[in-house]
């Protein structure tokens, strides 16, 4: 796969879910956390607020990217693969120290969106 194609495609997907996250985070917080405490309400806000910013950014170096010689952009997509992994151990962790459920729909797009990166950085 062309490397323009998949940082495009990277690029949007993490932009768009930034921006959902900034513009509506206590809306996000009630699809994904229904029984969150009252009192804990504007603090998760913040947070999911706060990981909108980071998606954003991410979505933002993929998007600045695309045009990149292809063995610098295969470099870009093997980070931004690796950090998005990343991010999904660290659900997995929480899980696991019983943090709380998993996300899985979020985590499903998470993890193509590792493969996708991958695939085209190494192909």
């Amino acid at each position: 796969m062309d490397t323009n194609i998949a940082l495009t495609i990277i690029g949007v997907v993490l932009t768009f879910i930034g921006v959902v996250f900034i513009a509506i985070p206590k809306v996000v917080n009630e699809k994904t956390s229904p029984e969150l405490p009252s009192a804990a309400v504007n603090i998760a806000a913040m947070f999911r607020a706060a990981n909108g910013g980071f998606g954003f950014a991410l979505g933002m170096v993929a998007i600045y990217s695309r045009n990149l010689p292809s063995e610098y952009a295969s470099t870009v997509l093997l980070s931004l693969g690796t950090g998005i992994l990343i991010v999904n151990l660290s659900l997995i962790s929480g899980k696991i120290r019983g943090f709380g459920d998993l996300p899985i729909p979020p985590m499903i797009l998470l993890l193509a969106l590792t493969f996708l990166a991958y695939y085209a950085a190494l192909f």
